[in-house]
């Protein structure tokens, strides 16, 4: 009966039309081949896992100056070895970029709201908790991630006031993840300087407040204040950075047995180079502070390099390289004996991604992609290789 309302549509790649949206829809089919699928150093498994999906931007034009956008993205993952991380049992997938965003323009001042939704079932750094006894390599720590939220925009020629308010919800699909339910509540605000046509220099402050529904991990509040850059040094070269002072307060309400109070110095630096109209690549770093699993926060510094080549009309390889580093401000549980264990992890990883896609026509696209990652702990049993290999269908109505 939806059928009847569909039209297709031929402006900004939407394909059809329901009522007064434009969308643009899109299905995909992805095989993969991973051979440690619980991340673990001994006893590694491995399977094959059939991922099925769409997804479905779309536009609705409210008004001359406001908008209604929605973007989804859903899948279903078949684990042919191992059933119960079926997405059947935890949800489906619902990736990162979904969300519905309001978008109104009222003179000078942009205001928009928005919702975004994600679902995912990644447990590669995740302990599970049964009671106190910790588990070092769970298989799946299925959770919802839901941000909700207002960002507003002041245009005042050379001058842009900033702010915003959020709420993120971390809601876990099973009692062995319970202790990482959350909520977090931040404020971010502050000027951009447009200091000449290709630079723009700015300040960034935020306050947040971080709240457990368990009494496992600590509480908090944080604070964070500093400057940022956008250069356009030429019409193929672009330099970007923000550095930031960040400050904790965790209080002592949990049972994890670390008492830090992390500070110091946070932010990002990027650089991106178009070496011509076919191959672009970047290089950045950056350092934040995470919230642990059984931590107050863990500090990862992180160094990654990109790049993408349109090598002809059909053919686009793409690939990546990662290093990053970890240390968790403390944190301690029980083994199944009963004995005390750190959950106190220090760690470094790094990871290496190739990738081709291969047009078959205007509609279909094809890809293969090869990923390995290897991480080295001080945590017994949380040192792995990963191999995954994965073969990808696209296809754009």
């Amino acid at each position: 009966m939806w059928l009847c309302f569909i039209q297709y549509a031929h402006a900004q790649n939407e394909n059809f039309k329901l009522g007064g949206f434009l969308f643009d829809l899109a299905a995909t089919l992805e095989v993969i081949y991973d051979d440690n699928i619980n991340y673990a150093e001994y006893n590694p498994r491995w399977d094959i896992i059939i991922q099925p999906g769409i997804s479905l931007n779309g536009r609705y034009q409210v008004s001359e100056l406001n908008t209604l956008s929605v973007n989804v993205g859903i899948g279903y993952s078949k684990y042919l070895r191992t059933p119960e991380l079926d997405s059947i049992n935890n949800f489906l997938n619902i990736n990162p970029d979904t969300e519905i965003a309001f978008t109104i323009f009222i003179d000078d001042v942009t205001i928009e709201f928005y919702d975004r939704l994600a679902y995912s079932v990644d447990a590669s750094d995740a302990f599970g908790l049964n009671g106190a006894v910790v588990s070092s390599n769970p298989l799946d720590y299925g959770r919802f991630t839901n941000i909700a939220g207002v960002d507003v925009d002041w245009d005042l020629n050379d001058i842009v006031l900033f702010a915003g308010f959020s709420r993120m919800d971390i809601i876990p699909t099973s009692s062995t993840f319970d202790y990482t339910r959350r909520h977090d509540y931040s404020l971010v605000g502050g000027p951009r300087f447009l200091v000449a046509d290709n630079l723009t220099l700015g300040v960034t402050a935020t306050g947040s407040r971080n709240i457990y529904d368990e009494n496992v991990n600590n509480n908090s509040w944080s604070w964070s204040a500093g400057p940022m850059a956008i250069w356009q040094a030429s019409e193929n070269l672009s330099f970007s950075g923000n550095i930031a002072y960040q400050e904790f307060y965790f209080d002592d309400t949990g049972s994890i047995n670390d008492s830090s109070q992390p500070s110091g110095l946070v932010g990002a630096a990027a650089v991106s180079h178009r070496w011509s109209s076919v191959f672009e690549h970047s290089l950045s770093a950056a350092h934040s502070f995470n919230f642990g699993y059984l931590s107050n926060v863990d500090s990862v510094f992180s160094l990654t390099y990109a790049f993408n080549w349109r090598m002809n009309s059909k053919i686009s390889p793409r690939g990546q390289a990662y290093w990053e580093l970890g240390s968790d401000s403390g944190g301690s549980g029980f083994n199944a004996l009963g004995f005390p264990v750190s959950t106190a992890e220090n760690y470094s990883r790094y990871g290496i991604g190739v990738g081709i896609d291969y047009r078959l026509s205007t509609k279909i696209t094809t890809s293969l992609d090869y990923a390995f990652t290897h991480k080295k702990s001080n945590l017994f049993n949380r040192s792995y290789y990963q191999n995954q290999v994965t073969l990808g269908l696209r296809y754009d109505f």
